[in-house]
């Protein structure tokens, strides 16, 4: 598995379409961080807001860097369990690489105290926005939705949704958690398990309509 996932970060890397959302987050971030933010788990609320879709769209990156022809020799090779599964992993890595430079950026550069306990909060609502990202982002990647174009609306409006519906799990009720600075333990396991759910049955799904649609 570690030599697939190695392989899909080469490959990944090697089609640069990685950059963009990661500029994108890169300057929404320094951006954020300009100035004061305000409380520290208010600011991490804001962050998550943006890491989620951050990490759907990297997902997605991903999910399809290897074109056609590519892919179908690391499935005979592989097997689709290993390739779908290394694919959540690697996107999973690349959400926890996220979370980690959106948790740290405000410590870096805020006026106000970050302790100890806030940046562990903080770094676990932004992972699980992240990971909620790469279950949405397997969700809406080949081969369970093959065209681009659908691929990037149903994106966009599972990304909205998440924000329509108030403090619904797995995205609503971790920036309402962190906005209120109430519940923030209850919210931050219901929407990890979420996340998780999401993730896996992503991935399943992909496994199970890549050989019908190979």
């Amino acid at each position: 598995m570690t030599a697939l996932v190695r392989y899909l970060l080469a490959d990944v890397l090697r089609t640069q379409r990685w950059l963009p959302p990661l500029l994108l987050f890169g300057a929404v971030l320094a951006m954020l961080n300009s100035s004061d933010a305000g409380p520290p788990l208010s600011a991490y609320a804001g962050t998550c807001v943006f890491v989620y879709p951050v990490a759907v769209w990297l997902t997605i990156v991903i999910a399809t860097a290897e074109d056609p022809v590519r892919r179908t020799v690391t499935v005979a090779t592989a097997g689709w369990w290993r390739v779908h599964a290394a694919v959540a992993t690697l996107s999973a890595l690349a959400a926890l690489f996220v979370a980690l430079l959106a948790t740290l950026a405000p410590v870096l550069t805020q006026p106000r105290p970050y302790p100890l306990s806030v940046i562990a909060i903080g770094f676990a609502a932004l992972l699980v926005c992240g990971l909620t990202g790469v279950g949405v982002g397997v969700l809406c990647a080949r081969p369970v939705v093959t065209q681009h174009g659908w691929s990037v609306l149903l994106a966009v409006a599972l990304v909205f949704a998440a924000f329509l519906f108030g403090q619904v799990p797995p995205i609503g009720n971790v920036l309402g958690a962190l906005g209120h600075d109430r519940g923030i333990p209850t919210a931050l396991t219901t929407s990890a398990v979420c996340a998780l759910a999401l993730t896996i049955g992503g991935t399943w799904l992909a496994r199970t309509l890549g050989p019908r649609r190979a």
